[in-house]
């Protein structure tokens, strides 16, 4: 795949704000507070933990929080994760990917390597997801879903003006309560007739 333009950490691409790493500090935010509702939903007995939590932060923020996978998250083994954080296009119908975002959630069960799914309000009408996962193994078999294909493929260049997907890790899992390592960020932008990519390294 074509990763397109190398950016340095520090680095902020020339008419493309989205990738300045303020952006990414306030991404890392929203993934803290996503990870910590997973934590305490796992913190309790397997039994007595909701699969699906409709949610309000204090500041009055939407936040839905889908467990697939418990006892995997709660045995201190590593995970990794997914962070998907994008502008809409205010002029387009958001119906289609709320279609898509449900059927997603409905195919779960055929990628157990899936082990959580969060999404939070993040302002202006825009969300971030996360997604924890077992490793990079059930991550590459996610992308093998055709809705999840179709979604990268044809709905994003349509809904979105610009995408930042962030892949890290977390060491000894969600309970442990280390801070989320990040890896890689991969950007998109969606404005021109030809897709912009760019991607950065961070350091470890």
């Amino acid at each position: 795949m074509d990763t397109g333009v190398r950016l340095e950490p520090h680095e902020t691409a020339e008419g493309r704000g989205f990738t300045d790493p303020a952006r990414t500090a306030d991404d890392l935010a929203a993934v803290r507070v996503m990870l910590a509702t997973v934590r305490h939903l796992t913190d309790g007995p397997a039994g007595a933990r909701p699969f699906v939590l409709e949610a309000r932060e204090a500041d009055g923020r939407e936040h839905r929080t889908i467990i697939c996978n418990g006892p995997r998250l709660r045995d201190g083994r590593d995970v990794a994760w997914v962070g998907f954080f994008a502008v809409k296009r205010r002029d387009v119908d958001p119906a289609p990917l709320h279609v898509r975002d449900d059927e997603l959630i409905r195919e779960f069960p055929a990628h157990p390597g899936i082990l959580s799914y969060s999404s939070l309000e993040v302002g202006g009408g825009d969300w971030g997801n996360l997604i924890l996962v077992a490793g990079d193994d059930a991550r590459e078999h996610w992308r093998t879903s055709e809705r999840h294909a179709h979604a990268v493929r044809e709905l994003a260049p349509r809904h979105y003006t610009d995408v930042r997907l962030h892949v890290g890790a977390l060491a000894g899992g969600v309970r442990a309560g280390a801070e989320p390592i990040l890896r890689l960020t991969r950007y998109y932008d969606y404005r021109d007739a030809v897709t912009w990519r760019a991607e950065k390294e961070w350091p470890a």
